[in-house]
């Protein structure tokens, strides 16, 4: 039997010469915001409290071992996401009906804190086995985001956290379509970061490069510094344009985009830039 070190050994012979994949730079992301205004694409500047993201992070929603810890590289950046997702959705301002969605949530205990805390109605879904923490609750359910359990128009709100680029295929289109059936008139939805580069590209780990994963227009490229990512998807303007923004409007539903601004304020290694909220 070949070992897993053998397996990732080859693997990373197998792409030694594919160019690895860069994250778009502040020059990038400038570049990118002026596309976006000369396509006709408004965006709004974003800058919430750090207070109040400070106050969140005391709260003790999630345990000082998530994501690598408190001390770990993307602690705030985690923690941040859930928090601008909650303030934007005014999530602690839902009555006891209204239902809240944590999409892509894995094995998150984002939904457990709020149910505990708060009362809420609130699921996780995920397409992949929940965690075993997770799994005797019947409010994690390990089931398809493009095709969810949910009632039409029975969800007040949901969210995406580092989640909507994983969505490979159509998936991402899918997800639209699912969100215009299950969120109630005034529902809303957001999604961040919103991945956006000045090309339309997407990242595979070793093990997926180039077996069709990414999607066939798009520039495939790797990354070495993890594992277990079949593709990780970030749209050009054009194709935020053609894929979601066009698709959004088709359903009948509207869209605002966000740019945060004072990342160095909120955290150590901040990386959110863009923001989609979408609004039924």
């Amino acid at each position: 039997m070949v070992s897993a070190w053998t397996r990732r050994r080859y693997h990373l012979w197998r792409v030694r010469n594919v160019p690895c994949y860069a994250s778009p730079s502040a020059s990038d992301l400038g570049a990118i915001e002026r596309e976006l205004a000369a396509a006709g694409i408004a965006v709004r500047s974003f800058a919430p409290s750090p207070r109040a993201f400070a106050d969140f992070q005391l709260a003790g929603y999630f345990p000082s071992d998530y994501h690598g810890g408190t001390d770990g590289e993307v602690w705030d950046e985690k923690l941040l996401e859930h928090w601008i997702a909650a303030e934007r959705l005014g999530l602690m301002t839902y009555s006891p009906s209204d239902i809240y969605v944590d999409v892509a949530a894995g094995s998150s205990p984002w939904v457990q804190a709020l149910r505990a805390r708060h009362g809420m109605v609130a699921f996780a879904v995920d397409r992949s086995p929940i965690g075993a923490a997770f799994r005797a609750f019947d409010y994690y359910r390990c089931e398809d985001a493009t095709a969810t359990s949910f009632a039409d128009a029975s969800v007040r709100g949901v969210s995406l956290h580092c989640a909507y680029e994983m969505f490979g295929g159509d998936d991402d289109i899918g997800l639209l379509r699912e969100l215009a059936r299950i969120l109630q008139p005034g529902g809303k939805a957001v999604i961040l970061p919103l991945y956006l580069h000045r090309e339309y590209c997407a990242y595979s780990t070793p093990e997926y490069f180039g077996k069709g994963y990414a999607d066939a227009d798009a520039v495939e490229y790797v990354r070495t510094d993890c594992l277990g990512i079949p593709s990780s998807r970030k749209y050009d303007v054009s194709k935020l344009r053609s894929r979601i923004l066009d698709t959004l409007a088709a359903l009948g539903m509207e869209y605002r985009i966000l740019v945060l601004r004072n990342q160095p304020a909120l955290g150590r290694g901040v990386y959110c830039h863009f923001i989609l909220e979408i609004s039924k």
